[in-house]
């Protein structure tokens, strides 16, 4: 492959977008997608956690921390198209507490919502401050909240150091290591050579030259199977009590307010 571009799709030197063996590394629009949920997870997590502070606003802590989630979704799906040079071990850490932290403590409101392990005792009522503490902080409710904070801060202490790229580009492109694998021959000696703009190989994947169709095929083929699905279950079904019938059941916003 020569050092110069040589196709349309060839992005050695362009610095809007990577295109490297048929597959998309790099994008510059996506860095702006891709700030912007990270903003809007670390104020989404900052609204959150201010509900907490007036039972009035407890309703609106449940949604927010969707919003939470939902921009951490997002702002990882978007960090996929704005590959440069890989993640610094100090962020992988950071990022690994996010997740990781994320999860158990989704984990442990949901657990806490659905009253799985329903305590025996009855809630501490006295004036013993110490016991209030222990009654209060030693609950699946306060293993959320630290879990999520610790989720938080490490996504939020990334942005509060990190500054805006107005001008961010797609600065670099992948080569070939100079040694031997399943899918390159080095021969030694030989210069440093960039991997190809096109997969030598693409005919063998099942999008190939039909990409747009293959779209199509994931979203509103499964869309049609799972509305079939819907109506022969609903159709099939036993009678079930309507949804507006008091049931005694509490809501989750009531319980993660309690």
């Amino acid at each position: 492959m020569s050092n110069y571009p040589n196709a349309p799709l060839d992005s050695r030197l362009n610095l809007g977008f990577t295109y490297v063996n048929d597959s998309l590394l790099c994008w510059t629009p996506f860095y702006g997608v891709h700030m912007f949920f990270a903003y809007a997870s670390t104020i989404s997590g900052i609204l959150c956690m201010i509900t907490r502070f007036h039972p009035r606003m407890y309703a609106y802590h449940h949604w927010l921390g969707k919003a939470y989630i939902l921009s951490i979704l997002w702002a990882t799906a978007s960090s996929l198209l704005i590959h440069n040079k890989g993640l610094p071990t100090g962020v992988i850490f950071s990022f690994a507490w996010v997740m990781l932290d994320l999860t158990f403590g989704w984990l442990a409101i949901t657990l806490h919502t659905k009253r799985v392990f329903k305590s025996k005792s009855p809630a501490y009522d006295g004036t013993n401050k110490w016991l209030l503490i222990y009654h209060q902080m030693l609950t699946l409710k306060a293993f959320h909240g630290c879990l999520m904070f610790v989720s938080w801060i490490n996504v939020a202490g990334r942005l509060f150091v990190t500054k805006l790229e107005p001008d961010f580009g797609c600065y670099s492109y992948p080569v070939f290591k100079q040694v031997s694998s399943k899918d390159y021959t080095y021969i030694p000696g030989s210069p440093i050579e960039y991997l190809p703009v096109h997969d030598p190989n693409y005919s063998r994947v099942p999008w190939a030259n039909k990409e747009s169709a293959w779209a199509a095929q994931l979203s509103l083929g499964p869309l049609a199977l799972a509305f079939v699905f819907g109506c022969v279950f609903v159709a099939f079904q036993r009678p079930q009590r309507s949804v507006n019938e008091p049931n005694g059941n509490v809501s989750d916003e009531q319980l993660i307010s309690q």
